[in-house]
């Protein structure tokens, strides 16, 4: 036996049906055993697998079939080049396939047994993701101090008289407090946590495709469920499954939910552009509110008022009480979040703007103008504003005042669609069906949640204590997370990667930089994107003192690396 090296080089075979020879020709480097000798009966090529280490076609699935040996070039490759071709191939066209002969119905099995094992494998990773968590410190929590910008009577900010933009330093500040650097602060302590960071459960509700499915979730052992079919349903925690009783009474399909379990009664929000309130326990519709002109798409609660927001650019405050609508705020164009406290109502609309607004007289207090695409949704404190929308920006503002600055830019892949900010930590759910966590003082990404295999949208989630209940086109889970006790003297909330000399504080992007300049090879890249669990660790947000996220991104250009362009340059 002998092995002969044929790369490129044409051969012929006589037809057994006396037709004039077949030319074929040998893929280059590919190795073919030649029988020889006295011995040598058939001369058509069997596979070599002394370079394979998996699949072996075996010998009795290599017999002439009906398709001419000179013309069945699969049956000529090594098995993974032959596998690697036919798994490029629908399941359809992959069935055809296993009906040509025996060795490709082989190859054809051997190639879903792959299929299967893959998705079995990613299911585990996500899985295991959540069991092991790694970058963030879980449990890292501190009192901090942070910056705001002083006002004057007029409620104005105070600018730095004589300031020039470096002139105190040649160094950049990569955190919030480089974006009052022409303005009079004070320091106020606030407390942060890694909060969602730790380990966690997975449990289903529903595995069930809905693309108009709207929950809400506001802790308790309740999460209403609202779609097209015009009813609101009630699902228990404890046995994953629906409660009575069976909300129905909407003219059209569900567009907005607000579920208050502690007072017992939930807000639905429907395409008939009425709200309705419904007791929780006999199912009896309390009240209707009636005044908008469009759908109604936002719903948002605060003790005994609660705002909804409508496509006919309406923001409405309404007595929960006596019914009654309180004031009228408007935008221009439909809009599509709206939440309020007891001093201030927020809104966004499809063109791009965020208003915010005083809640007793309706006054406009102020209009942020950043967003390039419409605002879905929007989560704010006493201190501090988040914003998301569907151009891929998560930005931050300050609530004091009539301060219209963006002071951070958090940027992902695609859309934003839903958003919570606790503890200095921005939550955003993204449409490439991640959860990312972001700090909110240094813009780094500190972990990233996956809530499923196939990169469906994050619709919208909801989180109470330790819980996060998440919804999708086509799944309704829970995340279920370990208690977590908070170690306040802890240096840093990330964990050292990489060298030793790296601080626990140091942004991925620096360590981008330096590994960069010492390895031209890329390869370390994707090395990288699995130590942080995911390549969109690697730094997503940038710095504000912009007016837009098209400025911001100017800015990143010479910095940042996105997964994106890692995989166009590997």
């Amino acid at each position: 036996m002998g092995t002969v090296r044929a790369p490129n080089l044409p051969c012929t075979e006589q037809d057994p049906g006396g037709q004039p020879p077949a030319m074929c020709f040998w893929p280059q480097n590919t190795e073919c055993l030649i029988q020889e000798g006295p011995d040598a009966k058939d001369s058509s090529p069997i596979i070599s697998l002394a370079d394979q280490d998996g699949t072996v076609v075996p010998a009795s699935l290599q017999s002439p079939s009906n398709v001419d040996p000179s013309k069945d070039f699969i049956r000529c490759l090594p098995p993974h080049l032959s596998m690697y071709i036919l798994g490029l191939l629908d399941q359809k066209s992959l069935n055809a396939c296993a009906a040509v002969s025996r060795c490709w119905a082989f190859l054809a099995k051997e190639v879903d047994r792959e299929r299967v094992c893959q998705s079995v494998v990613q299911e585990n990773i996500l899985y295991l993701q959540g069991l092991c968590p790694r970058g963030a410190v879980s449990n890292y929590a501190k009192t901090v101090d942070v910056m705001i910008p002083q006002l004057n009577e007029e409620g104005d900010v105070i600018e730095v008289k004589g300031h020039e933009l470096g002139s105190k330093t040649k160094e950049k500040e990569d955190n919030l407090q480089a974006a009052y650097h022409d303005l009079q602060t004070d320091t106020i302590q606030l407390e942060e946590r890694n909060v969602f960071c730790g380990s966690y459960n997975i449990r289903v509700f529903t595995d069930q495709s809905d693309q108009s499915r709207i929950i809400h979730y506001s802790g308790g052992n309740l999460v209403a469920v609202g779609s097209a079919d015009r009813k609101v349903r009630l699902l228990g925690m404890s046995g994953m499954k629906e409660v009575p009783p069976l909300l129905s009474g909407h003219a059209g399909s569900i567009k907005a939910l607000f579920l208050n379990e502690k007072n017992g009664f939930v807000l639905s929000a429907s395409f008939d552009l009425s709200i309705r309130c419904w007791n929780i326990y006999s199912g009896a519709c309390v009240k209707i509110f009636n005044g908008h002109c469009g759908t109604v798409t936002c719903l948002d609660l605060h003790e005994e008022q609660f705002v909804s927001g409508a496509r006919d650019g309406m923001v409405k405050v309404w007595n929960l009480e006596s019914g009654k609508c309180l004031k009228t705020l408007k935008h221009n164009s439909a809009v599509w979040v709206v939440k309020m406290d007891g001093t201030r109502v927020v809104s966004g609309c499809d063109r791009g703007l965020v208003k915010v607004w005083r809640a007793d007289t309706g006054a406009l207090i102020k209009t942020l103008e950043g967003h390039q695409g419409p605002v879905k949704c929007l989560s704010f404190d006493q201190w501090h504003l988040v914003t998301g929308s569907t151009d891929g920006y998560a930005l931050g503002w300050s609530m004091l005042g009539n301060l219209k600055r963006c002071l951070i830019a958090f940027r992902h892949p695609k859309e934003v669609l839903s958003l919570e900010f606790l503890y200095l930590r921005v939550i955003s759910g993204c449409a490439d069906g991640k959860i990312r966590i972001f700090n909110y003082l240094t813009g780094s990404c500190l972990k990233v949640l996956m809530a499923n295999s196939r990169g469906d949208p994050i619709s919208s989630f909801y989180v109470a204590e330790n819980r996060m209940v998440i919804n999708t086109p086509t799944s309704l889970l829970m995340f279920q997370f370990e208690d977590v006790r908070w170690d306040y003297t802890l240096a840093a909330d990330r964990e050292m990667v990489g060298k030793k000399n790296q601080r626990n504080g140091t942004s991925s992007r620096t360590r981008l930089r330096l590994r960069r300049a010492q390895r031209p090879d890329l390869s370390w890249l994707h090395r990288l994107a699995l130590e942080t669990e995911d390549a969109d660790q690697l730094p997503l947000s940038g710095w504000a003192r912009c007016q837009s996220p098209k400025r911001c991104e100017a800015s990143q250009s010479t910095t940042y690396t996105t997964p994106a362009s890692l995989s166009k340059m590997s």
